[in-house]
């Protein structure tokens, strides 16, 4: 069960509504954040296709044993986003859409300073609510196996006998975007899920990073080599791909056998996107 709902907005500023901490003065009533709302195209009388399009969410909110400085904060969390035209985040549970806070409508202020009730609309124009489940490949912690028959040939040995294996899972219903890290040192880093090689073809020094962003970041799939001091370059070009591989395919539903070099850890993130929260915490 959900007790709790936040949102975060780009500048990294949240404000919490229900929850365990006893001293939020934020609570929620009534909303249909966790409803299925689709549109749908036709032809002949026969549905073709559903359509994602703008979608709306209420979310009604109580503020008791609050204070002024509590209602204007309430305000500068969830108008900042509007003002820059960026989406903020609203979390539920496991599960998070991108979102803008569109209209807030505040009433029973005047009774007293300490309560408020909040009738808060947010609207998404990518109403899906996304969940994330990491793995981490241990190079330095896996079995050592003689190598595996993979079902394409490649064009080294990337299966040889040094290299590291686990089993890995994709628990979801269906296939899923993913992101991958590796962290340097390393050269033409690469991890083998099932069918599909991804790789890039490029060298990076310790402390440095390379993410392949297969799930999209404000509409776009990236490859980044992330530095020291936080700073990124692309290197969208330096992705392989090729016959058994394709640097951003879709991890497929199910266990999958993982393979890399060994030589260094790797974080595989999948996404996965539903039309409602997962309730399910545990």
């Amino acid at each position: 069960m959900i007790n709790e709902i936040t949102y975060i907005n780009s500048r990294g500023d949240s404000i919490t509504f229900g929850g365990d901490d006893a001293g939020n003065p934020w609570h929620y009533g009534v909303t249909d954040i966790f409803d299925i709302k689709q549109d749908y195209e036709e032809l002949g009388g026969r549905i073709i296709s559903f359509l994602g399009g703008i979608r709306e969410l209420g979310l009604h909110a109580v503020m008791r044993k609050g204070s002024l400085e509590e209602r204007d904060r309430l305000v500068d969390v969830l108008s900042y986003d509007s003002k820059l035209a960026t989406p903020g985040t609203l979390y539920a549970g496991e599960s998070y859409i991108k979102c803008y806070a569109k209209d807030v409508e505040q009433t029973g202020w005047h009774y007293a300073e300490g309560s408020l009730t909040a009738d808060i609309v947010f609207v998404s124009d990518d109403p899906v609510w996304v969940r994330k489940h990491v793995i981490t490949l241990m190079a330095d912690s896996e079995r050592r196996d003689g190598g595996l028959d993979y079902p394409h040939d490649y064009p080294f040995d990337y299966g040889y006998s040094s290299g590291t294996s686990r089993i890995i899972e994709n628990p979801y219903m269906l296939p899923v975007k993913c992101d991958i890290a590796f962290p340097g040192p390393c050269a033409d880093p690469y991890v083998i899920i099932g069918p599909n090689r991804y790789q890039v073809k490029a060298s990076i020094k310790k402390g440095q990073l390379i993410i392949i962003q297969g799930y999209p970041v404000e509409g776009r799939k990236r490859i980044i080599l992330r530095d020291v001091d936080g700073s990124e370059r692309s290197l969208l070009s330096n992705g392989v791909r090729e016959e058994g591989a394709h640097v951003f395919a879709e991890v497929p539903v199910g266990r999958h056998v993982a393979a890399w070099s060994g030589a260094y850890n790797i974080e595989v993130t999948m996404y996965e996107e539903r039309l409602s929260p997962c309730q399910n915490l545990s």
